[in-house]
């Protein structure tokens, strides 16, 4: 039985077509719309019940807005040979479970609930890096393992 170059090629040819189309066609099945979304709620029930806790820790002093994005509040200095670009990107992503500002809507501390995910070492890094940052702008970073009460908030907030 002999094969002609000829053949082989319009067989891999079709072959080749074959694949791009079954390719493109499981493609445009994952293109997102409107249906494939559905609204959850902001906060976890552990994290609604911090919420209050803040807000009545808080008062009228300060003000409290849950799951804020670092590039909200921080950005990257002007300064020679920096790619602001990446230097933002490394941290505009970044979410605060609680962010606490003054009256001024200037951040003063940003409150963290961690749970086991935190225990993990490469999670401890990305802790470790994101609190040095906060420190180093001078912001307050606030770290609860277990849900504390009003009045450790409020001395941890210096109220």
């Amino acid at each position: 039985m002999e094969i002609s170059y000829t053949g082989l090629v319009v067989v891999c040819a079709i072959l080749a077509v074959l694949v791009y189309l079954v390719v493109k066609r499981l493609q445009s099945g994952s293109k997102y719309s409107p249906k494939h979304y559905q609204t959850i709620p902001l906060l976890t029930e552990h994290e609604q019940d911090l919420f209050w806790r803040l807000k009545e820790a808080a008062g009228r002093d300060l003000i409290v807005a849950p799951q804020v994005v670092f590039g909200a509040f921080l950005k990257v200095k002007t300064m020679a040979l920096v790619d602001k670009t990446k230097a933002r990107h490394q941290v505009a992503h970044n979410r605060g479970d609680f962010i606490v500002c003054n009256k001024e809507f200037r951040v003063v501390a940003v409150i963290e609930l961690d749970d086991a995910t935190h225990d993990k070492s490469a999670q401890k890094a990305l802790d470790r890096r994101r609190d040095q940052l906060l420190k180093t702008v001078g912001v307050k970073a606030i770290r609860y393992r277990k849900m504390p009460e009003v009045a450790k908030i409020r001395a941890d907030l210096g109220l």
